[in-house]
C-alpha cells in the first residue's frame, strides 16, 4: 500500500511516534495491518472522517513509491471532506534550544487534524499542507515535549511563519546534575534490551537478562540499566554512587517513563527514605544523600497484577539526581 505523503496520518490518533504491530506473522499467515486509529496504548481522542488517499500498488521492479502516484484528482471528485491543497497551508518557521545530536520534531494537533515535520539541522522547518483551524503546536526533542503553542492556519498560498523555542526546565534549566543515566529524548535508547523492544517480545530469549540489575556511577555502561522495570520480573533496579561530600542544598531526583502498563509507576528508596511517585512526584528531602556511598533503588510499583512480562511495569526515558 502507497500512503499519501503528508495525509497518510492526519485523521488518525497517537502523533508522530506511535507505533502498533504492522506485521504479525501467525505461523499459518501473516497479517499486514495499517492503523488509521488504534486502541493500543491510546493517547487521545479517534478522528474519523476522510482517511488517505492511499494506492495499492503491484509491482515486480521494486518497491513502488509514493511521488510516483498522481493523486491530485482527488481534487475533482467531489468526495466529502477531502480538502484539496488550494484550500490548505503550510506553516514554517526555526525550531530553537533543541540539543546537538538530537532530532527536533514539530507536530500539529486539534481534535480534528495531525500533522508534523522534521526539524532540519539548522532548525528550519515546513509543515505538509494542512486545513485551516487552530493547532497545537509542540516541538519535540526526539520524543521528549519540550515546548507547546497554539497556531492558527488559513488558506493561502504562502507558507505561516510559526516559529518555536524549547523552554522545558528538563533540557533549559540550570542546575548542577550528580549523575545522569540516558538521556532526555523521550525513549530508552541505549539501556538494555531498548535495540530489540520494537520487533522481540519481551520474553523472546533473544533479549538480554532483564535482571534485577545494579547500575554504578562512573563504571556502569547504559546497557547495564534496563529499558524497563516489570514488576514481576525484574523489580527492582539498584543505582550506587560515591559522593564526595553531602549534598547541603535541595536535591531532586527526575525520573522520566515513556509508557507504562496497568499503572505501573515507579518507588524509590534512598537509605532509609521511601517515595511512591504520586502527588507530589518529586521528592525533596534534606539529608537523604550522605559523602561517600550512597544507594538508590527504584522498583515498580501498582494497585493492580499481572504474570511475568504482563504484570504492572514501565518503561526508562532517563534518571537523573540534580541540585
Amino acid at each position: 500500500m502507497v500512503t499519501h505523503a503528508s495525509r497518510s496520518y492526519e485523521k488518525s490518533s497517537g502523533g508522530p511516534f506511535f507505533r502498533d504491530i504492522n506485521s504479525n506473522n501467525n505461523g499459518d499467515f501473516s497479517a499486514l495491518t495499517f492503523y488509521m486509529n488504534s486502541g493500543h496504548a491510546k493517547t487521545e481522542e479517534f478522528r474519523q472522517g476522510f482517511h488517505g488517499p492511499y494506492a495499492l500498488s503491484f509491482s515486480r521492479s521494486g518497491v513502488p513509491k509514493a511521488q510516483d502516484i498522481d493523486m491530485s484528482f482527488f481534487k475533482d471528485l467531489s468526495i466529502p471532506n477531502y480538502t484539496a491543497d488550494s484550500s490548505r497551508r503550510r506553516v514554517s518557521g526555526t525550531a530553537t534550544g533543541v540539543e546537538s545530536g538530537f532530532q527536533g520534531v514539530v507536530h500539529w494537533f486539534n481534535k480534528d487534524f495531525q500533522d508534523w515535520a522534521y526539524a532540519s539541522s539548522n532548525g528550519a522547518f515546513t509543515s505538509p499542507f494542512m486545513v485551516p483551524g487552530t493547532y497545537t503546536q509542540v516541538l519535540y526533542q526526539g520524543e521528549l515535549k519540550v515546548a507547546s503553542k497554539s497556531v492558527s492556519v488559513s488558506a493561502g498560498s504562502t507558507a505561516s511563519s510559526s516559529s518555536i523555542a524549547a523552554n522545558s526546565d528538563i533540557t533549559t534549566g540550570t542546575h548542577t546534575s550528580v549523575f545522569r543515566i540516558g538521556d532526555w529524548d523521550g525513549q530508552p535508547k541505549g539501556f538494555r534490551n531498548a535495540a530489540n523492544q520494537l520487533r522481540m517480545h519481551p520474553s523472546d530469549k533473544s533479549m538480554a537478562i532483564w535482571g534485577p540489575l545494579t547500575y554504578t556511577v562512573g563504571s556502569s555502561a547504559a546497557g547495564d540499566f534496563p529499558m524497563a522495570i516489570f514488576k514481576a520480573v525484574n523489580n527492582p533496579v539498584t543505582i550506587k554512587f560515591n559522593l564526595p561530600s553531602a549534598i547541603s542544598t535541595q536535591a531532586t531526583l527526575r525520573i522520566g517513563t515513556t509508557l507504562a502498563f496497568t499503572s505501573g509507576r515507579p518507588q524509590v528508596t534512598i537509605g532509609s527514605f521511601k517515595k511512591a511517585f504520586d502527588a507530589p512526584v518529586k521528592i525533596d528531602s534534606r539529608g537523604t544523600l550522605k559523602a561517600g556511598a550512597n544507594t538508590i533503588t527504584i522498583e515498580a510499583i501498582s494497585g493492580s497484577s499481572g504474570a511475568d512480562f504482563l504484570s504492572p511495569n514501565f518503561i526508562f526515558d532517563a534518571v537523573e539526581l540534580f541540585h
